[in-house]
């Protein structure tokens, strides 16, 4: 424990005090803030420093936790030698006063609510993607993944396992798809990188070395603990300590922030480095403070490493940017100096290593012109804007009267057309159209009428205290809620909210409730009467009472469901028994995505648990290909494993599967809905068969095969194993396969063990079309209950089959009914009938 605070110390403030003290940038100056937002910086800077540390040590396949704590101690040792002692703030620092304690009660509530972290490494979409991209990184020290695996499969074999997927392998961006969010870079050298930027998932690689698995789960946290605090820093300077306080409470309670807050994802990274760069612009150009110009230069320039949409930030600020030199203020050299570094080496990045990533975003934007045309566009409207106010100033003025109305009643019009008038017509997709209403599940409606005016005040009264923070909001918000850009399932929407808008809302919502307290928007009472003054005080308590009060109610009515679910809970210890059972001199090989969702424990299984793994491309590979590479694999691994729960087309006359162990769990998984607001718990399900496959002269006889037990490689195109009163089964689909070996001239019947499944009337009855190597059988309509059911084998056709070389396939052509489209609901499976046995007699 005190290994790892110590540990913590150096990444995460030591640097960044040091840098904060350096006496250089008129100190006295920095010196003169709040001792907790002087803390704050340390560790902004600190975190900021390690970030750009690991990523560069990682570019270089050179990175180790040890290596980066050597580097940030060197860091800190060279701050000290520039310091040349001379590192002490002096009397200007105020010492701690008792709202030092805003903060820290503050990050209290974050760790209360912020872990437990996920138990998300399993595969398949963004949050597994990210940490096993870090994990990586913390086990073999680059941000290209040397894939051992990989690089000894011969090539002929490599379409087994490498799914090519879209135009863009064609077109040269990559080489294959490795496993879901990992492209292959290079074939022969088995080179794979994941598809999202690294920063967030260095932090995942530095939580790994701090404890573990354990602590790369809990990198979200950290950093949604620092987002908070970043984010009261920056909304106390525009609205005061309490209204920023309570936005704060109002945030961290909020179900979306608490939710991402535990679940892998770059947003909180980009939420806290955000609210700490539009903070230092405020300090550098409202407060003058130059040490904070390098600093935003340095902060958003860190963002590029986070997401690529950090490239519209950078816009968002260069507006903010014109508006603040309009104001007289002049933009150095010492802010672009480490942006421009970093965005030349971010531009790098992602044409190099990351260019699959951000193939769709630039296509979108019009190209790397386009965002070469843009940094052109602001340098010039930089000097424009500088000689307009030198030789135009009444021009400014006037604008500079203006801007804030203009931009206060565009939001209020933008709101009203986006909540009550936006339609979907034409290309203008639903999820955009009603981006705002679904917003108001997050924060109600009432809250968000009231943050449309905390907007409107704040923008009307105190709009060049903080002109950069609200010109990015506003311009954030418009074109978030115009174009959302991601698939409409919740919670998994909620991430596009959580960098900036959402924290802005409960800002702008604490501001409305709390504006008697706010100068310049308090009411004058001097003068009036008793009762006037009684009034001014009591609406200056209810309404903080009634708005806060009922807002913050409904968040935590929300957010209660979700306080005591882990996402995924107890996965871990099912991959850890999974894994212990193969040898490292073993090759397992995975059924498909098409088939189940065993294949998102591919990933963690090669890229955490350092396991040899290949994934299937195809529930149907080719048969002589199979055989070739079992040949290969037999006599290259120990054994040759094979895992599997809905079913791949595998079997042929020399396969020889042998059924090791069985391994059935569930764990928790909170519902996605599209277009509707989760409410409920779900259990993902595995029915886990490990196998060991070898090359047989001549297979086992299968005619009789026990569906829903270990029939992995003799069924496909089916649903996932079930049991109901002790009867494993599975449900077909519109079109479901079973293989069977060795069929002998003799067989005269088919032999089908099935329920209808309390089928619905509304869905019409089960029937099913039996057919035997393309020969129809014969239609069953199947009822309640298991029951055989059997169909007769002409002898030419049973002769036929016997003379095969290789295996037979009965084909069930069902009519299916669908559960969600009857009763509602989220399971959207063509359910055709239960599935129980098949034999051939």
């Amino acid at each position: 424990m005190l290994l790892a605070l110590a540990q913590l110390m150096v990444v995460a403030y030591l640097p960044g005090a040091l840098a904060f003290r350096l006496p250089t940038a008129n100190r006295l100056r920095r010196a003169a803030l709040p001792a907790d937002e002087r803390v704050f910086w340390a560790v902004v800077l600190s975190v900021t420093i390690t970030t750009l540390v690991t990523l560069g040590l990682a570019s270089a396949g050179a990175y180790t936790f040890g290596r980066l704590l050597a580097a940030d101690a060197g860091i800190s040792a060279l701050l000290l030698l520039a310091g040349r002692g001379n590192l002490r703030l002096g009397t200007p620092a105020p010492k701690p006063q008792w709202t030092a304690l805003v903060p820290v009660a503050l990050v209290g509530l974050g760790m209360s609510l912020f872990f437990p972290s996920s138990e998300y490494v399993m595969g398949g979409k963004d949050p597994g993607t990210y940490m096993n991209e870090g994990i990586q990184i913390a086990q073999r020290g680059s941000l290209r993944i040397a894939d051992d695996t990989l690089a000894a499969l011969p090539n002929q074999f490599r379409g087994l396992y490498l799914t090519e997927g879209f135009d863009w392998f064609t077109e040269g961006l990559y080489e294959g798809v490795r496993f879901m969010g990992f492209f292959v870079t290079n074939r022969a050298r088995g080179e794979v990188i994941g598809q999202f930027p690294h920063a967030f998932p260095a932090w995942i690689a530095i939580g790994y070395g701090v404890d573990g698995l354990s602590g790369a789960r809990r990198a979200v946290g950290f950093w949604a603990l620092l987002g908070l605090v970043a984010f009261y820093f920056a909304g106390a300077r525009l609205v005061g300590r309490l209204p920023a306080a309570a936005g704060c409470v109002l945030l961290a309670i909020n179900v979306a922030e608490v939710w991402y807050a535990r679940y892998p994802n770059s947003e909180v990274m980009q939420q806290a480095l955000l609210f700490a760069a539009l903070l230092a612009l405020g300090r550098a150009y409202q407060d003058e403070d130059p040490f904070f110009e390098p600093v935003a230069g340095l902060l958003l320039g860190a963002l590029l490493f986070v997401r690529f949409d950090a490239v519209l930030v950078l816009a968002y600020v260069s507006a903010g940017l014109l508006l603040v030199t309009a104001d007289g203020k002049r933009v150095r050299w010492t802010f672009w100096l480490p942006l421009a570094a970093q965005a030349i080496i971010a531009a790098a990045y992602y044409a190099g290593p990351m260019k699959m990533y951000v193939a769709i975003p630039l296509l979108q934007l019009g190209g790397w012109r386009m965002l070469c045309g843009g940094a052109a566009a602001v340098v010039v409207a930089l000097f424009v804007v500088r000689h307009i106010r030198s030789r135009r100033p009444a021009i400014v003025q006037r604008a500079q009267s203006w801007i804030p109305r203009v931009m206060a009643a565009a939001i209020a019009l933008c709101a009203v057309y986006a909540g009550f008038l936006r339609e979907p017509v034409g290309k203008l997709a639903a999820h955009d159209a009603f981006a705002l209403p679904v917003f108001a599940w997050y924060v109600g409606g009432v809250g968000l009428a009231s943050a449309v005016v905390g907007f409107g005040l704040l923008s009307w009264r105190h709009f060049w205290r903080a002109p950069i923070l609200l010109t990015v909001t506003a311009l954030a918000s418009m074109f978030l809620f115009y174009k959302i850009r991601i698939v409409p399932e919740h919670f998994w929407q909620a991430r596009r909210y959580i960098p900036l808008v959402l924290p802005m809302t409960c800002l702008f919502m604490a501001s409305v409730a709390l504006s008697g307290f706010l100068p310049g928007l308090r009411a004058s009472t001097h003068g009036a009467g008793l009762g006037a003054r009684l009034l001014a005080g009591a609406w200056r308590i209810v309404l903080p009472v009634v708005l806060l009060g009922a807002t913050g109610w409904s968040f935590a009515v929300a957010t209660r469901p979700i306080l005591h679910h882990v996402e995924y809970a107890g996965l871990i210890p099912q991959l850890e028994q999974l894994a212990s059972r193969i040898g490292e001199r073993d090759l397992l090989v995975v059924e498909p995505r098409n088939s189940s969702d065993v294949h998102v424990l591919a990933t963690p299984l090669a890229y955490i648990y350092a396991k040899h793994v290949l994934l299937l491309s195809t529930p149907k590979p080719n048969r002589a290909t199979f055989a070739q590479f079992m040949t290969w694999a037999t006599h290259t691994y120990t054994r040759v494993l094979f895992v599997a729960d809905g079913g791949t087309d595998l079997a042929s006359a020399t396969l020889m599967a042998t059924p090791l162990t069985h391994q059935r769990f569930q764990i928790a998984e909170y519902e996605s809905l599209r277009n509707a607001y989760p409410r409920s718990v779900r259990q993902k399900k595995f029915g886990l068969n490990l196998y060991r496959l070898s090359v047989a002269p001549r297979a086992p006889v299968v005619t009789d095969l026990d569906v829903g037990a270990f029939d992995d490689l003799w069924v496909y195109r089916i649903n996932a194993k079930e049991e109901t009163d002790g009867v494993n089964y599975r449900w077909t689909r519109d079109v479901s396969y079973v293989t069977l070996q060795g069929v002998g001239a003799s067989a005269r019947v088919v032999r089908l063990w099935m329920s209808n499944g309390g089928r619905p009337e509304a869905a019409g009855p089960a029937r099913v079309r039996v057919m035997f190597n393309d020969h129809l059988l014969g239609e069953v309509v199947v009822g309640g209950g298991f029951h055989a059911y059997q169909v007769a084998v002409p002898p030419e056709v049973a002769a036929e089959a016997s003379r095969l070389p290789d295996v037979s396939v009965i084909r069930l052509i069902c009519t299916t009914w669908t559960p969600s489209v009857v009763f509602g609901g989220s399971d959207d499976r063509a359910l055709g009938v239960m599935l129980d046995r098949v034999r051939l007699e």
